[in-house]
């Protein structure tokens, strides 16, 4: 079994994000996920952001951001973006990767499809 710290996490969310439809709906999850990580965040987002795997601009992922955590995961970088989503579902249960925050898991495991 896996376990991805805090700061992973926290990007695995802005990743999980980043693939799905642009509207208002789904970056309001993302936040109110994000709300629950408690004071931490702040800090963690500096850490990502200062490591150029978030964006300092407008709070996303960057392409930097993606590709530390298809390696992480283990999915090929030249996956279609459509199936990332699908991709992570697999290898989250393939390599039994646990997620320790509890809104962020919920999150992460609505939008891919896991139950």
């Amino acid at each position: 079994m896996g376990k991805l710290v805090e700061k992973e996490q926290v990007l695995l969310a802005y990743y999980v994000c980043n693939f799905l439809e642009k509207n208002e709906k789904n970056e309001g999850e993302l936040r109110e996920a994000l709300n629950n990580v408690g004071e931490n965040l702040t800090s963690i987002q500096t850490e990502l952001n200062d490591k150029g795997l978030l964006s300092d601009h407008d709070r996303m992922i960057t392409n930097e951001g993606i590709l530390y955590l298809d390696n992480i995961l283990h999915i090929q970088s030249d996956a279609v973006e459509r199936n990332k989503l699908a991709y992570l579902k697999d290898n989250l249960l393939t390599y039994d990767i646990e997620l320790s925050i509890p809104q962020i898991k919920e999150y992460i495991h609505k939008h891919v499809g896991i139950e």
